[in-house]
């Protein structure tokens, strides 16, 4: 608005200059005149190249072509603004009464260029460019530091056809091209209210504005005024009614609906992505209560966003900082219906009745700079979220974004029928990290896997637990890198597309059975996860037909499964274990194969008689050892005249024989030493 007003007030300034020297001086002198006047007073430079021609009755007017005023030093697009023609008169009343009143003012064909450079300088501020004191043409010095008097300017009608706007700002970079530019603005005096309508070509589309100010030389004083705004185009409108400054400052309300962003997102440099229905693929709608302060604080109160037919309540509060702004508020809302957003690419992804999907991860680099525009603490409060693949309830969620680090705490995500609580944090420092520590209770596992891992073969609920780090610019990278470990324990359910009861018994890994089903009472199993492989060596499953027993690797980062599976038929309803055959099932997941495991079972048979044999020979070397010992006590009884119990064992067996050996040598040493007596006794004994 600043710089309309200026460019106004040099109009003014060419009208008075050039009529004034109308009769004393020729046209090209009252064009240099004027030029060099302008000149001095914005420190731009000034040119009219074209035939001047001035008019008397019934205004006081002038018509000058090619003008232009250029921009400062540094911009290398072209002049501020040039124009094919300068249509300007003036009433004779007014300018009688020392006020300068056009009333009409048209530049035809102009071409307006602004200029944001990468420091913050923009080439619309004529604050550089004041006029030194001295004057071209005679004026006391010190004239010119009085306070210029476009205040004194009134028009009500200033017109601009045909024009063309280019808007750059090499801080973005970006650069944006308005063309079929044309603008009325009318301004009765500086003190009343001024209004400006215009309209143009975006990017294709044509836009429409209005803007209303109460006051246009309180607001360039820098006071705050009464403002209303109106944007509208093919797909929408935005608008804006309340006070408004310069510095810049503004408080009212706002409200925008809109079934197409992207000429809006045009002028940012931007187009609008790809969204799923219900998150605003086809309305987005937002209203409130804005302040923006001349802190540069931002305070949006009793906010409502509309994405097609959901609705969220926002409460959010912007403070600048030195490398970027931080935003604080909560988001709050009842039951969100949203569409899948890959739901367009599920068509082609099973073949065969068989899950598959991608041939691999994706592998196109994250983009995570948007990390980096400000740091955040928002919470998310909803009543639920209904997905094409499951239902969501409460949802408890607060995120806390620092420095490209967003920590994402879980209270309570009721999920897939069940709830998932814990931490997962996305890390954009030093290139991109994921991790998380996260909890599953009784969650529904087939619309769970499709969703994740695009598997959709098991059934039932279950509950889990994952710890996990994962390095990487892509998903790809991200998963075969992989770090972690976890558990998980599933109810009754079933695994769909085979029968594994049903191959066992008829050996025939083609065995699909009624309903192509494996049903199961429980699974359980632990697992680590390193360089993207998770491994796990004690599955256990739990069936009506039997058990399996389980250990193997699953290559997250190549999508491959390298695993055994064990399991064992009940012969009979009493529950007695019979035939036990081991399956192995590899493969990408697109396509899984399952065949028995001959050579595993070859080697456990080994291993079994290998282990009986052992059995068989310990048990007759421990008969021989035992029948030898039972030998060894009966000959040494029957030499020395004692009887051991056969039930004596060990130490006792041992201490028994010593004692009796000592007594013999006793009696041999008396009989050697002559102890008659003694040997007679012992005789008759």
């Amino acid at each position: 608005m600043r710089w309309i007003i200026r460019i106004a007030g040099f109009i003014a300034v060419i009208v008075v200059l050039g009529l004034g020297a109308l009769v004393a001086v020729p046209t090209e002198r009252v064009a240099g005149l004027v030029a060099d006047r302008l000149s001095a007073a914005t420190g731009r430079a000034v040119t009219m190249d074209g035939e001047l021609r001035p008019t008397l009755f019934p205004s006081l007017g002038i018509r000058v072509g090619d003008v232009s005023i250029g921009n400062p030093d540094w911009v290398e697009a072209g002049p501020l603004l040039s124009a094919e023609r300068l249509d300007v008169s003036v009433e004779w009343a007014p300018l009688l009464r020392g006020e300068i009143r056009l009333d009409r003012a048209e530049f035809v064909a102009p071409r307006i260029t602004l200029v944001r450079a990468a420091d913050g300088r923009v080439s619309w501020d004529f604050a550089e460019g004041e006029a030194p004191a001295a004057s071209v043409d005679g004026a006391q010095p010190g004239a010119s530091d009085r306070a210029p008097g476009p205040f004194l300017i009134g028009f009500d009608r200033a017109v601009i056809s045909g024009g063309e706007l280019l808007w750059i700002d090499e801080a973005a970079p970006q650069t944006v091209t308005v063309t079929g530019l044309d603008a009325v603005l009318s301004l009765p005096s500086g003190t009343s209210r001024a209004t400006l309508e215009a309209s143009a070509d975006l990017d294709g589309r044509r836009l429409e504005a209005a803007l209303a100010v109460d006051g246009v030389a309180p607001l360039l004083a820098g006071q705050v005024r009464p403002t209303t705004a109106a944007l509208s185009w093919d797909g929408g409108q935005a608008s804006f009614e309340g006070r408004l400054s310069l510095t810049p400052a503004l408080d009212g309300t706002f409200a925008v609906d809109a079934t197409d962003l992207n000429p809006l997102l045009a002028i940012a440099g931007a187009a609008m992505p790809a969204l799923p229905q219900g998150a605003g693929r086809d309305r987005i709608a937002a209203e409130g209560q804005i302040t923006l302060t001349d802190a540069g604080t931002v305070h949006l109160r009793d906010g409502v966003v509309s994405l097609d037919d959901n609705e969220l309540r926002v409460a959010l509060d912007m403070q600048p900082g030195e490398e970027r702004p931080t935003v604080r508020g909560s988001v709050s809302g009842g039951v969100l219906t949203v569409a899948s957003a890959t739901a367009a690419g599920a068509e082609g992804s099973a073949s065969g009745g068989s899950a598959t999907g991608p041939a691999g991860w994706p592998s196109d680099r994250i983009d995570v700079s948007g990390l980096f525009a400000a740091d955040a603490e928002i919470a998310l409060r909803l009543g639920g979220v209904r997905l094409d693949t499951a239902q969501l309830g409460a949802v408890e969620l607060n995120a806390a974004l620092n420095d490209g680090r967003v920590v994402f705490e879980i209270g309570r995500v009721e999920a897939y029928g069940g709830r998932l609580a814990g931490q997962f944090v996305v890390n954009g420092r030093s290139g991109l990290s994921v991790g998380g520590d996260l909890i599953l209770t009784q969650v529904q596992l087939a619309p769970l896997l499709s969703e994740f891992a695009g598997y959709d073969r098991l059934e039932g609920t279950g509950s889990a637990s994952l710890q996990f780090l994962g390095v990487g610019n892509d998903v790809g990278t991200i998963m075969s890198g992989l770090e972690g470990q976890g558990d998980f324990a599933f109810g009754a359910g079933a695994i769909t597309g085979f029968d594994l009861a049903g191959m066992i018994r008829n050996f025939d890994t083609s065995f699909r059975g009624e309903g192509a089903r494996t049903v199961y009472d429980s699974i359980s199993a632990n697992f680590t996860i390193d360089d993207g492989v998770l491994r796990n060596d004690d599955l256990v499953l739990n069936a009506p037909w039997g058990g399996v027993e389980g250990t193997g690797r699953v290559d997250l980062g190549a999508r491959s499964v390298d695993y055994r599976v064990i399991p064992a038929v009940m012969r009979n309803e009493a529950g007695e274990a019979g035939l036990a055959v081991p399956i192995l099932v590899s493969g990408p997941w697109s396509g899984l194969r399952f065949r028995p495991d001959l050579e595993y079972l070859a080697e456990q048979e080994f291993l079994e008689q290998r282990d009986r044999l052992t059995a068989e020979a310990e048990a007759r070397l421990a008969e021989e050892r035992e029948r030898l010992e039972q030998d060894l006590r009966d000959r040494a009884s029957e030499l020395l005249g004692t009887q051991t119990d056969t039930g004596e064992a060990g130490d006792g067996a041992a201490g028994a024989l010593q004692d009796r050996l000592s007594e013999e040598t006793e009696n041999v040493l008396s009989r050697l030493l002559g102890g008659g007596d003694s040997s007679s006794e012992e005789a008759s004994e």
